[in-house]
């Protein structure tokens, strides 16, 4: 008898049995992705409902949109680059990314310098066109929580 037949056997048997093993940790790989993915998506959707911010005060001081914006929820706000503004001028909607608005201040800023925590207020300013008719503004976290207000001219 042959050992030919009997290598050729060995040798199917070994490629079945390492094709098994690369399918069997493709589908666990991905499996452990997809649980990483749900994971992630349940840990931001929680943050996202623990925050909440509200517009204390608008101010139109000359050229310059002086804003007040409370945290008013349980889940700090650390990128404040991430934040965005949006101004209603009449019926026109202006986009003003972080770089075109500024902060002038975080109060209290005890804890966690230049994060707006719960509790604190962050104050922005926005330097606008002297013939801005500015009615509206929103302000819009990196989570898409937001807030807006009716400005007020002023005196």
């Amino acid at each position: 008898m042959s050992a030919g037949p009997l290598v050729a056997s060995g040798i199917g048997i070994f490629l079945l049995v390492v094709t098994a093993y690369i399918l069997i940790g493709g589908t666990l790989t991905t499996t452990e992705v997809m649980v990483e993915a749900q994971s992630n998506l349940a840990a931001y959707q929680e943050a996202r409902m623990r925050t909440a911010i509200a517009i204390q005060n608008t101010t139109l001081d000359g050229t310059t949109l002086y804003v007040e914006v409370k945290n008013t929820g349980s889940e700090p706000i650390v990128e404040i680059p991430s934040i965005d503004v949006y101004l209603q001028n009449e019926n026109e909607p202006i986009y003003v990314p972080y770089g075109n608005w500024s902060t002038v201040s975080i109060t209290p800023d005890g804890i966690h310098p230049g994060q707006l925590d719960p509790g604190e207020t962050l104050n922005l300013s926005v330097t606008c066109r002297e013939d801005a008719n500015l009615t509206w503004v929103q302000v819009v976290t990196g989570n898409g929580v937001s807030g807006s207000a009716y400005i007020q001219a002023g005196e």
